[in-house]
């Protein structure tokens, strides 16, 4: 059913998966926080090779579903995870 509407406003509006984000900056702040290097590096790598996969899965979904509108938004709004545009 089409009844489905793509929220761009809101945080949405600055942050394409805001959740995303939000987990991503947890999981690592809280090893900069406990003073610990090596699960530092090793839940940035996780964290990262988690959403490097799953949103571009995600995302070929919305492409589909909303088409247009989505390339629109996309090309408008950052993920801000790095190297994942």
């Amino acid at each position: 059913e089409r009844s489905h509407v793509l929220v761009t406003g809101g945080i949405y509006r600055y942050i394409r998966h805001p959740g995303y984000l939000g987990w991503f900056v947890w999981s690592i702040a809280t090893q900069l926080l406990l003073s610990n290097p090596i699960c530092l590096v090793l839940f940035s790598i996780a964290s990262w090779r988690f959403f490097a996969e799953r949103i571009p899965y995600e995302e070929d979904l919305l492409l589909r579903f909303f088409g247009t509108e989505y390339v629109q938004y996309r090309l408008r709004t950052r993920t801000w995870i790095p190297f994942i545009p």
